[in-house]
């Protein structure tokens, strides 16, 4: 009588009753054993299975039949399309903003953001995430008060971040000045809205200065570089759109 390899009765044993929510599934290896896991990971040589109260174990996918071993791609496949990582996002605007020489009101500042990302998923490499990052300013000018300007608008393409590893963004260095009384002109920084999102498309996260940015997300994303828009609103002043 053949016995149930090692790796194949350890999962077995700890996998008799799997957490709420979980898609335990019936594998069978190709000595014509069975048993029951949940895949959390699949990579091109093997698949990794959660256990209940024990850590995770690795079977390589040629110990499957070829229906299973089919299945478990397919499953890769729709796990990169379909699901929404955790991550944990940290804003830095680098933001300065000082008096210029014997002007009392005049002000000078500059910022570049710098972001980081950090992939608190331990079975899920980020592949190809897309991000925009949009610093949103104010016009100083008596006759535009009340209109808001894109100061920057970036976006970062094939974002790569294996699990639980860190990786940070640069923005580009923008300098601005502005004054606010008198003779008033310029543009003052006044928030941000950063937004990661999967391959597809998807959004992982969405982040802003205010909770009103980030509530008002799908509006600010359409605003392009250095376009006028109502601070009441945040919807163009041109009426131009831009595609992400």
């Amino acid at each position: 009588m053949k016995h149930l390899p090692l790796y194949l009765l350890t999962v077995s044993a700890l996998l008799l009753s799997l957490p709420a929510g979980a898609n335990p599934r019936e594998f069978t290896s190709t000595e014509g054993k069975s048993f029951t896991a949940e895949p959390i990971k699949v990579t091109a040589t093997e698949a990794v299975f959660k256990r209940v109260g024990a850590s995770n174990v690795t079977v390589p996918l040629n110990r499957f039949t070829p229906e299973d071993q089919q299945f478990l791609k397919n499953w890769a496949e729709n796990e990169k399309k379909n699901r929404i990582p955790k991550v944990e996002i940290r804003v830095n605007t680098n933001k300065r903003d000082r008096r210029q020489e014997n002007a009392y009101e005049d002000r000078q500042g500059e910022f570049q953001f710098e972001i980081e990302i950090e992939n608190e998923e331990r079975n899920f490499d980020l592949k190809s995430a897309k991000a925009t990052l949009l610093a949103l300013g104010t016009d100083m000018d008596d006759e535009n008060r009340g209109q808001g300007v894109v100061m920057d608008r970036t976006e970062f393409r094939d974002i790569n971040i294996k699990e639980g590893d860190t990786t940070t963004l640069k923005g580009k260095l923008v300098r601005f000045e502005y004054d606010k009384r008198g003779f008033t002109h310029g543009e003052k920084y006044t928030g941000y809205l950063f937004q990661l999102r999967t391959a597809q498309g998807k959004v992982i996260e969405t982040r802003g200065s205010t909770p009103r940015i980030e509530n008002d997300a799908e509006v600010i994303l359409k605003l392009k570089q250095n376009e006028k828009f109502d601070e009441r609103t945040f919807r163009s002043l041109t009426g131009s759109e831009v595609r992400r």
